[in-house]
């Protein structure tokens, strides 16, 4: 029975090789102007700014690892947009972190929330 209770916890997403560092990068830095209350407004579309507008987005990276470390968990496209899932290594949960980059690499959806 124990054998079984084990199995059964939930793993973590395994990160993925990252062939687009640039974007990572890219990544990385929007994430610091978040949590230095300065995000770029310029990087964002109209829709992707109004992610900027939820209470506490800062205050979810307090607890990241600086320079952020970033795993690349999973990339999808969807038409013409490119899906980002990353993991931020903070405290005292990891932060999944998914950005939507439209065709003109501006950024049409960001969510942040505590890894389960």
């Amino acid at each position: 029975m124990l054998f079984f209770s084990c199995c059964c916890l939930a793993l973590p997403a395994q990160a993925i090789p990252d062939v687009e560092p640039d974007v990572t990068a890219q990544v990385v830095d929007v994430l610091e102007g978040l949590a230095n209350g300065k995000a770029g407004q310029e990087r964002f579309t109209e829709k992707g700014a109004s992610y900027l507008a939820v209470p506490g987005l800062s205050a979810v990276l307090q607890g990241c690892s600086r320079p952020f470390a970033l795993e690349l968990l999973s990339r999808n496209v969807n038409g013409e947009d490119r899906l980002y899932v990353y993991r931020a290594k903070c405290q005292p949960k990891p932060v999944r972190i998914a950005i939507d980059f439209n065709k003109a690499a501006r950024i049409n959806r960001l969510e942040l929330a505590p890894e389960r």
